[in-house]
């Protein structure tokens, strides 16, 4: 079915073909990148300020990141830890910075998230679009977690009890915060009462599998055909992270409060119900002592109930499945599909990462068939 797919982030994709098979991914050169920051913050600041200890950040398997310390010694804060957050030559989920640039500050003041100082939303400074944000204290998963590199399989053991309702009562707060008011000019706004914004997640993912998978895949084929014939309608339109799970947050050890949600380059308006299904995810919680925790945090059932309390919103259960498959269908695509085809085209500074995903893509390609064939029987009983 023809749908637009949001400007932003058709422009994104057009950017990723337009660079494909021209270029190649080189490490950036610290050097290089210390003289476009201080072009770049001179543009914003002017003169006065001094950038100390630039380094590569680890961590993160889309953007390229660089933690830096800004001095300036005439201003209120003399020193800030910042991060600046390009966009990579390429990336298994291609994203628009202004777009996390305006979700960050939007949602600042009701959820702990960096602050965000300032975006380049062209090549202009640094041959990508960029933005600079600050760093936020915390880790990811507890020294004895267990977790990698994405967050996936942490075990949080005795940082669950604190952890979890902060975890719930921060996405309901995400829900149903009024986001009217705010500049998220980047974004495009659904209509309630229409499939407005399911289509154009629909038409995007589409569109990336259609460029990037080797060979075609029934699973993908039925799953597309299932998402486009029951496409449900918006009731409330709220701000949606698109990625909220394990290994986007950070928290203090210590005190075991959350200090940052990170990774909001997927967000944008629509169904409650896409956050909540990708959090249930299978694959990305944890098995303990036969209880499964959504994002190693929170049982299924008691995840629902205190975030419908919290939020005084309603939980579909129809259209959670539906937001369940298409969160399998993306994830399929991105780890499938991209992941592989941006190693191989050495498109990507994770290309080892990139041959790894697949795994988890195929993971999900298991898990959607089990929904699909229940689908199917179901329309036949019906």
């Amino acid at each position: 079915m023809a749908a637009l797919i949001e400007p932003s982030l058709a422009a994104a994709l057009d950017r990723k073909m337009a660079l494909r098979g021209k270029v190649e991914y080189t490490p950036s050169d610290v050097s290089l990148i210390a003289e476009q920051l201080n072009r770049f913050l001179t543009a914003q600041i002017g003169q006065g300020f001094e950038v100390r200890n630039l380094n590569a950040l680890s961590g993160g398997a889309s953007m390229e990141q660089y933690v830096f310390d800004l001095y300036r010694p005439n201003a209120d804060r003399q020193l800030v830890k910042m991060i600046l957050r390009m966009s990579p030559l390429c990336s298994v989920i291609e994203t628009c910075r202004l777009r996390e640039f305006q979700i960050i500050r939007a949602v600042a003041g009701v959820l702990p998230v960096p602050e965000a100082f300032w975006v380049s939303d062209s090549d202009e400074y640094f041959g990508r679009p960029a933005l600079i944000c600050s760093f936020n204290p915390g880790v990811a998963s507890p020294k004895d977690g267990g977790g990698k590199a994405t967050g996936l399989g942490t075990v949080y053991g005795k940082h669950r009890e604190k952890l979890a309702p902060q975890y719930v009562r921060h996405l309901a707060a995400l829900h149903t915060m009024d986001w009217r008011d705010k500049d998220l000019s980047a974004l495009v706004i659904p209509r309630e009462g229409t499939s407005d914004a399911v289509d154009w997640s629909l038409a995007h993912w589409d569109r990336v599998w259609d460029e990037d998978a080797v060979e075609a895949h029934p699973t993908i084929a039925l799953a597309r055909a299932w998402l486009w014939r029951n496409r449900p309608v918006l009731d409330h339109i709220s701000l949606v992270h698109g990625d909220y799970r394990n290994g986007n947050f950070l928290f203090d050890e210590n005190t075991d409060e959350i200090t940052a949600i990170l990774d909001w380059e997927a967000g944008y308006l629509g169904d409650r119900h896409m956050d909540l299904a990708y959090a249930m995810l299978p694959g990305y919680g944890t098995l303990e002592g036969g209880t499964y925790y959504c994002a190693g945090l929170v049982e299924k059932n008691a995840f629902i109930e205190e975030y419908t309390r919290l939020s005084g919103l309603s939980v579909d259960p129809e259209r959670l499945r539906y937001y369940t498959v298409l969160n399998m269908y993306w994830a399929i695509i991105a780890c499938c599909a991209t992941g592989p085809k941006l190693a191989a085209d050495r498109m990507t500074h994770l290309d080892t990462m990139m041959n790894i995903v697949p795994g988890l893509g195929f993971y999900f390609v298991n898990e959607l068939n089990a929904i699909l064939l229940e689908e199917q029987q179901h329309d036949a009983d019906g």
